[in-house]
């Protein structure tokens, strides 16, 4: 078995944007979301990278903040997994130091913000609709959604769903529908 690559490296940096480009359609340059996680990669990757690295993708960012600029305000010291879908990333704004896990899905207007008791964490195959806001140190479990418009301020447990202001997390009835979503890819 084939060791991963180290972190922040370009290898590191290849293998997450095939993973992201997986999960936006066959033409992934034509895709927002992807050009979005694009940004927010090769930013991560000059700020905690070696020298090198910096220096060989400050072309790139310059041209990408050039030439598509993005309405998504993902800093690089958010941890975001691998193969994180954006179908419209108009108006996300991710906290600094928020964490997400692989294969999430974040539809626009996503507010994650930091409070005072801290970050928020969305853990793998999790989705939040449209306009959701999750603040302070809440973790949005595996494979839960959070409903458009739902405020969460508590934890969400695995395989629920969260809706409404505050949102109540209630049990998933359809946990076997749910690995057959339209949007995230199987698991393996």
């Amino acid at each position: 078995m084939k060791r991963p690559p180290p972190r922040n490296t370009l290898r590191h940096l290849v293998l997450l944007l095939r993973s992201d480009a997986r999960v936006n359609g066959p033409k992934p340059w034509r895709s927002r979301g992807f050009a979005t996680l694009l940004r927010y990669r090769i930013r991560r990757a000059r700020k905690f990278g070696r020298w090198t690295c910096a220096l060989v993708l400050l072309p790139v960012d310059l041209l990408l903040s050039l030439h598509r600029p993005s309405d998504a305000e993902i800093p690089a010291s958010a941890d975001i997994g691998p193969a994180l879908h954006l179908p419209h990333p108009q108006g996300v704004i991710i906290a600094q130091s928020c964490r997400i896990g692989p294969h999430a899905a974040i539809f626009q207007q996503v507010t994650l913000g930091g409070w005072e008791t801290g970050i928020p964490r969305v853990k793998a195959r999790a989705v939040i609709y449209a306009g959701a806001r999750a603040f302070g140190a809440v973790t949005i479990g595996r494979r839960a959604f959070v409903g458009a418009n739902a405020v969460v301020t508590t934890d969400i447990p695995p395989w629920h769903t969260a809706t409404g202001v505050p949102a109540r997390a209630a049990r998933r009835t359809d946990a076997q529908a749910a690995t057959t979503s339209a949007f995230l890819p199987r698991e393996s």
